[in-house]
């Protein structure tokens, strides 16, 4: 009776199986036919294909349509600058390191003339000359008279920022500690910069008030022209309509940590390698950007927000170039000592690009998002894909160009805000680079630097 009973069962288990079974082939197959099948164009196109441009619903390479991408335009002229002259050169240089607030646009016209009157007959933050001349100053060291001239000098952009600090004071009366600390009490924008930075990062290994004093003490003229024309890239590249000088200076994390990458590469030089890798490291933890203190960044760099980024020891990126986040600028593991790629002037890398090695990207090159280089490659070409090619080129912008190098000739009666904006740039950058220069005489122990120095005192003071 038991064996009964069990076989009874099995037959019975058996029997809901088979009807089971039945019925999932079953729905398995009217889900199948009734499933829309896949576009057969899509299945068609790949990465290294020419997609046409007359269908609807296709993939599209972006770097074999050549689309006009806002970063593009801050290098319009590239190959521009291997075919024209010296001078044309150069005004296209100065004409893309300009910045012009909103709150200046947005004035009067009698008010524009007297700003614009102001910042280039006074001073912005005043330097007592008992100061520059040795008395009533903490600083001693050779370099005390350099550093305390630049602070003399109208910077244009820092005016503005002041400006813009000032007008959020009017809507948002809560903001003015932080205001009065980092910005309106700060005698120059590389000050300011050390303020905030200082702030953010200071630990209890490192207090803000050590960090401060490392920073100022350790960047060079040259890296202060450098962070100038990082601040612009960062607020002229950023995509928000809310960007300012202003929010940059404050909020831009990758702004800030090219500041700390630019601390770190001092010393680093000067050999100080285990205050170089705190630094790299704390930079790391706080902004996830990983910048090896022996790489060399040159300026106007657009660096997105960091997260993600890490350049290699030795790596180099030259002027004006955008690194978007994820970005990796690394070695192949089969080299060693020179093993990281070398990034030319106007390089734009999109999100997660990975450039592996010991290869050169030439100017105003575009490398398009998640592509892995490992290969050379040529001036203003589009690379894209795994492993990545060219996939078209960048035209030349003959007529942008023009249109920078337009206007500058003529009295300022006859030249728009631009225009006068970007003449105070320019004599702000001149009698800046006259400064790094002496700076670089005294570095190499010429005699004939205090002379050069004491000609622009006098006429600074």
């Amino acid at each position: 009776m038991v064996h009964n009973n069990i076989s009874w069962r099995m037959r019975r288990v058996l029997f809901l199986g088979v009807v089971c079974d039945s019925i999932s082939a079953y729905l398995s197959s009217t889900t199948t036919s009734n499933r829309r099948q896949p576009n057969s164009r899509f299945e068609r196109t790949s990465l290294y294909s020419t997609p046409n441009l007359n269908d609807d619903n296709i993939v599209r390479d972006h770097a074999t349509i050549s689309p006009e991408d806002m970063w593009e335009d801050h290098y319009f002229a590239s190959q521009s600058i291997i075919l024209n002259s010296e001078e044309e050169e150069q005004t296209y240089q100065r004409a893309t390191h300009t910045y012009v607030s909103s709150v200046v646009r947005d004035m009067t016209e009698e008010d524009k003339k007297a700003f614009l009157e102001e910042i280039s007959t006074k001073t912005i933050n005043e330097t007592p000359l008992t100061s520059i001349n040795g008395k009533d100053t903490y600083v001693d060291e050779p370099y005390r008279k350099l550093r305390l001239l630049r602070r003399r000098l109208s910077d244009p952009l820092w005016a503005q920022i002041r400006l813009e600090a000032k007008n959020i004071l009017d809507t948002e009366p809560d903001a003015g500690p932080q205001l009065y600390e980092h910005v309106l009490r700060q005698p120059s924008l590389v000050d300011a910069l050390a303020s905030v930075i200082a702030h953010e990062i200071g630990t209890e290994l490192m207090p803000a008030t050590a960090l401060l004093a490392l920073i100022l003490d350790q960047l060079q003229l040259s890296d202060d022209i450098n962070l100038h024309l990082d601040l612009i890239a960062s607020t002229n590249r950023d995509p928000s309509k809310e960007s300012t000088a202003l929010n940059a200076l404050l909020f831009h994390q990758g702004l800030h940590a090219l500041v700390c990458y630019r601390v770190a590469h001092r010393l680093w030089q000067a050999g100080r390698t285990g205050l170089a890798y705190y630094m790299q490291s704390t930079v790391s933890s706080r902004y996830s950007a990983d910048i090896h203190p022996a790489a060399e960044i040159d300026g106007g760099l657009y660096l997105n927000v960091g997260g993600g980024v890490v350049i290699g020891e030795t790596a180099r990126v030259g002027k004006d170039c955008t690194i978007l986040q994820g970005v990796t600028l690394g070695g192949t593991g089969k080299e060693v000592f020179d093993r990281h790629p070398k990034i030319s002037d106007g390089v734009i890398l999109h999100c997660g690009a990975c450039v592996l090695g010991n290869i050169n990207v030439g100017r105003g090159a575009i490398i398009t998002a998640k592509s892995i280089v490992t290969k050379e490659v040529p001036e203003l070409a589009r690379v894209s894909g795994v492993p990545a090619s060219v996939k078209s080129y960048r035209e030349l912008r003959n007529d942008l160009f023009s249109q920078a190098s337009s206007g500058d000739d003529g009295d300022d009666d006859d030249c728009d805000l631009d225009c006068q904006m970007k003449k105070k740039y320019e004599s702000y950058l001149e009698a800046f680079q006259e400064l790094v220069e002496i700076e670089s005489c005294m570095s190499n122990g010429e005699n004939d630097c205090s002379d050069a120095l004491d000609e622009m005192l006098k006429s600074h003071v």
